[in-house]
Protein backbone atom coordinates (compact mmCIF):
# COMPACT_ATOMS: atom_id res chain seq x y z
CA UNK A 1 0.00 0.00 0.00
CA UNK A 2 1.47 3.30 -1.09
CA UNK A 3 1.55 5.97 1.61
CA UNK A 4 -0.48 9.15 1.30
CA UNK A 5 0.71 12.55 2.49
CA UNK A 6 -0.98 13.37 5.81
CA UNK A 7 -0.94 17.10 5.05
CA UNK A 8 -2.37 17.37 1.52
CA UNK A 9 -3.61 13.77 0.94
CA UNK A 10 -1.52 13.49 -2.22
CA UNK A 11 -0.27 10.13 -3.42
CA UNK A 12 2.80 11.70 -5.07
CA UNK A 13 5.16 10.53 -2.32
CA UNK A 14 8.55 8.92 -2.50
CA UNK A 15 10.86 7.25 0.00
CA UNK A 16 13.88 9.22 1.14
CA UNK A 17 16.90 6.91 1.33
CA UNK A 18 19.42 7.31 4.13
CA UNK A 19 22.27 4.86 3.78
CA UNK A 20 23.91 5.79 7.09
CA UNK A 21 21.26 3.87 9.06
CA UNK A 22 21.89 0.71 7.04
CA UNK A 23 25.65 1.02 7.49
CA UNK A 24 25.29 1.49 11.24
CA UNK A 25 23.03 -1.55 11.59
CA UNK A 26 25.42 -3.63 9.48
CA UNK A 27 28.35 -2.56 11.67
CA UNK A 28 26.50 -3.34 14.89
CA UNK A 29 25.44 -6.78 13.64
CA UNK A 30 28.81 -7.64 12.12
CA UNK A 31 30.43 -10.92 13.15
CA UNK A 32 33.39 -9.15 14.74
CA UNK A 33 31.13 -6.95 16.90
CA UNK A 34 28.97 -9.90 17.99
CA UNK A 35 31.98 -12.06 18.83
CA UNK A 36 33.51 -9.22 20.82
CA UNK A 37 30.24 -8.71 22.66
CA UNK A 38 30.01 -12.43 23.43
CA UNK A 39 33.55 -12.52 24.78
CA UNK A 40 33.08 -9.44 26.95
CA UNK A 41 29.80 -10.78 28.35
CA UNK A 42 31.44 -14.10 29.18
CA UNK A 43 34.30 -12.32 30.94
CA UNK A 44 31.90 -10.24 33.01
CA UNK A 45 29.94 -13.35 34.02
CA UNK A 46 33.18 -15.31 34.65
CA UNK A 47 32.50 -17.86 31.93
CA UNK A 48 35.23 -19.10 29.59
CA UNK A 49 35.61 -16.65 26.65
CA UNK A 50 35.53 -19.48 24.08
CA UNK A 51 31.83 -19.86 24.82
CA UNK A 52 31.37 -16.20 23.91
CA UNK A 53 33.23 -16.72 20.63
CA UNK A 54 31.03 -19.69 19.78
CA UNK A 55 27.82 -17.90 20.74
CA UNK A 56 28.80 -14.73 18.85
CA UNK A 57 29.71 -16.71 15.76
CA UNK A 58 26.44 -18.65 15.88
CA UNK A 59 24.34 -15.49 16.23
CA UNK A 60 26.28 -13.76 13.43
CA UNK A 61 25.75 -16.78 11.17
CA UNK A 62 22.01 -16.82 11.83
CA UNK A 63 21.76 -13.09 11.11
CA UNK A 64 23.72 -13.42 7.86
CA UNK A 65 21.52 -16.32 6.73
CA UNK A 66 18.39 -14.36 7.61
CA UNK A 67 19.66 -11.36 5.63
CA UNK A 68 20.22 -13.54 2.60
CA UNK A 69 16.67 -14.82 2.74
CA UNK A 70 15.18 -11.43 3.68
CA UNK A 71 13.69 -12.93 6.82
CA UNK A 72 14.56 -9.95 9.02
CA UNK A 73 12.30 -6.94 8.58
CA UNK A 74 13.90 -3.53 8.52
CA UNK A 75 13.48 -1.99 11.92
CA UNK A 76 13.94 1.52 10.59
CA UNK A 77 11.24 4.11 10.12
CA UNK A 78 11.04 5.09 6.47
CA UNK A 79 11.04 8.78 5.70
CA UNK A 80 8.72 9.92 2.90
CA UNK A 81 8.57 13.24 1.08
CA UNK A 82 5.52 14.62 -0.71
CA UNK A 83 6.16 16.03 -4.18
CA UNK A 84 3.19 18.39 -3.98
CA UNK A 85 3.64 20.14 -0.62
CA UNK A 86 7.25 18.99 0.21
CA UNK A 87 6.07 17.68 3.60
CA UNK A 88 8.39 15.07 5.14
CA UNK A 89 6.82 12.33 7.27
CA UNK A 90 7.70 8.85 8.46
CA UNK A 91 5.94 5.51 8.40
CA UNK A 92 6.67 2.54 10.63
CA UNK A 93 7.64 -0.71 8.98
Amino acid sequence: MKPVCPRCQSSAVYVMIDSTNHQLIDELLSPAALIGLGVSLCKSFKVHPVIGVIAGTAIATVIELAKLHSALPMLVNKQHRCDDCTHIFSTIN
